[in-house]
Formats: C-alpha cells, sequence, structure tokens
C-alpha cells in the first residue's frame, strides 16, 4: 500500500528522522538505498514519458553509484520535443532507432553497452563517469569500445575518454580482486 502524497517538507523531515533514503531531489520509501529496480521505478515516476535515461543518470540505474542528477536524457529527434520540455529538460535529441534500449520498470535507459559508450563521451563529473565504468565493463571491452568510438569523437569528448579510462584501469591496476 503506497503513503499519501507528502509534502517536500515532510519527506525531508522523514530522510532526516532516517526513516527514508534520499539522493537529490529522489526520495525512496525505505532509508536503504535503493535496488537496480526500485532505482529505475524511482526514475520512471519523475521523468517524463519521452525521456531515455543516458549518461550518468542511466550509470546510477545500473550501478548505484554517483548521482542521478544533473539529468542527462535523450529524447527522440522525430517527433521534436516541445521548446518548453527542451528548456525544462534539456535533453539531447537523437534518433533512438541506432541506439540500443532497455526498460526497467517503466524507464527507458540506454542498454549497458550504450551506456558505456555514453558514459565515455558524455559531460559530467569524470571520477563519477569512471566509477560506473568499473561496475559496468570489463579491461578487453572497454578498449574495444575505445578504439571503435575514437573516430567519431571532437576532441574534447576524445580527452573526456581518456582520462576516465585512466582512471579506470588504475583501480583495475590497484583493486584487481574487487568483485564485480
Amino acid at each position: 500500500m503506497r503513503s499519501p502524497q507528502l509534502s517536500d517538507t515532510e519527506r525531508h523531515a522523514r530522510h532526516l528522522d532516517g526513516e527514508v533514503w534520499r539522493i537529490q531531489s529522489l526520495y525512496g520509501d525505505r532509508p536503504e538505498p535503493p535496488l537496480r529496480e526500485e532505482r529505475a521505478a524511482l526514475l520512471a515516476r519523475r521523468l517524463p514519458e519521452w525521456a531515455v535515461a543516458a549518461g550518468n543518470t542511466a550509470g546510477w540505474v545500473w550501478t548505484g553509484l554517483g548521482k542521478p542528477e544533473p539529468w542527462a536524457l535523450i529524447c527522440a529527434t522525430r517527433p521534436a520535443l516541445s521548446p518548453i520540455a527542451r528548456t525544462q529538460w534539456h535533453p539531447r535529441a537523437k534518433p533512438l532507432e541506432r541506439l540500443e534500449l532497455t526498460t526497467i520498470r517503466g524507464l527507458r535507459l540506454l542498454a549497458r553497452q550504450n551506456c558505456v559508450a555514453d558514459l565515455l563521451r558524455h559531460r559530467g563529473e569524470d571520477d563519477v563517469a569512471a566509477a560506473q565504468l568499473y561496475l559496468l565493463t570489463t579491461e578487453d571491452e572497454l578498449a574495444q569500445m575505445v578504439s571503435r568510438l575514437r573516430e567519431d569523437m571532437n576532441p574534447p569528448a576524445r580527452d573526456r575518454a581518456r582520462r576516465r579510462v585512466a582512471q579506470v584501469r588504475q583501480w583495475w591496476r590497484d583493486h584487481p580482486v574487487v568483485t564485480r
């Protein structure tokens, strides 16, 4: 049974009392961090129907590391999104037919390999992206992905990918027995 709608103040008070989990603007129903299915359901309730979670937002659903905000969203190029929605959510418009998507608990998000590619290129915190990459891929998969994407990347994206890959490789050297 769902609890009644609480105001932002009441939800924040429950968080401070240790009764519910919170990260940025998202609140869970329990004090423990949500599992993958629960993370997807939280975002599905919050994001508009047209949104596809990408970058750090999809990485957060897959791994539970980092933060889902600032929102990394993709929308379809056709039909075009309204100017109001584009201004409010700042999605990247992409032809969705070219991407492999998956749906978890009503949330559309990039499939694991597409998420890895997006984490390599998309703007955001390098440490967060590297932590998500650390759990989402293996060393061989990452090397293949980088070599495949290198031609498609502009110089800033190439530098971002280089920094993130170097961080992940360092963590693999320092912590080789961590179960992923």
